[in-house]
């Protein structure tokens, strides 16, 4: 009898996981970052993820069973409805600073690996540790970094009149069309900060997909009933959680307890 049972419990066992498995290939795990570096602002130190882990994690993407997708890639398949491969990863970085071309930008250009600058392009070029346009220019013509609208001046747009933030949304998404010759459909809120208001005004205004900084994993195909969710990336974490964070969207998970397989890493 304890034979039958220990049978049954391995079935089940792997029913279980197959059923994961195929779930979280049909998802799509968004990581957010902000700066990559060496930390230059103290009081946002939690959001530099050094050049080395940087570096870490790309490898691992690369070495496993993920794909990393551009957003182009994403507006397409939502469009088309088109299957995205299964494990997709689309990596963002938010508000452009300049340790994204200086830090970011050489791995990103070394590993052949498409990435998304979320833009307020009304700061670009003024404030002086934000991106120049001159480096916008140079990152987009190499194919690998896709520009996106943060928004004109970064602001809350649930705090604004509906004038005000159709006037945030056109002037940013006009600006990036014009800059760079290709049609803007994302968009991104800063401070994570919406409602039902501010939502209808992105789609009206002319974009198609919407990202926000609520934790999670996005399953597909993406029904747009709410921003689409990301994975944090900040500093001081481990190779762990950030494959904790690539099938959970969060650095502590029952599911995926334990650490990265140690096979990513033994060549």
């Amino acid at each position: 009898m304890t034979g039958y049972f220990t049978v049954f419990m391995l079935c089940t066992a792997l029913v279980v996981f197959v059923w994961i498995f195929r779930k979280d290939s049909r998802s799509l795990c968004v990581l957010m970052y902000h700066h990559v570096g060496v930390a230059t602002r103290e009081d946002e130190a939690a959001f530099f993820v050094s050049a080395d882990m940087f570096r870490q994690q790309i490898d691992l993407l690369l070495s496993s069973h993920f794909h990393i997708v551009s957003l182009r890639e994403v507006e397409r398949a939502y469009q088309t409805g088109q299957r995205l491969p299964p494990h997709s990863v689309l990596l963002t970085l938010d508000d452009g600073w300049l340790d994204n071309y200086t830090q970011a930008f050489p791995v990103v250009k070394e590993k052949k690996v498409p990435v998304t600058i979320f833009l307020s392009v009304a700061l670009t070029g003024v404030e002086k540790d934000l991106l120049t346009w001159q480096q916008v220019h140079e990152m987009h013509e190499s194919g690998w970094v896709q520009f996106a609208s943060h928004g004109a001046h970064h602001r809350r747009l649930r705090n604004l009149s509906d004038a005000e933030i159709i006037e945030e949304l056109a002037i940013s998404r006009n600006v990036l069309t014009k800059a760079l010759g290709t049609e803007v459909l994302s968009f991104c809120y800063p401070y994570g900060a919406f409602d039902r208001r501010v939502r209808q005004l992105v789609f009206q205004t002319g974009y198609i997909m919407d990202f926000g900084t609520r934790k999670g994993i996005n399953r597909l195909p993406w029904k747009a009933h709410q921003p689409l969710r990301r994975a944090h990336v900040m500093a001081g974490e481990s190779l762990s959680d950030f494959y904790r964070q690539l099938h959970t969207g969060y650095k502590r998970s029952i599911r995926c307890a334990g650490k990265y397989p140690d096979r990513l890493f033994s060549a």
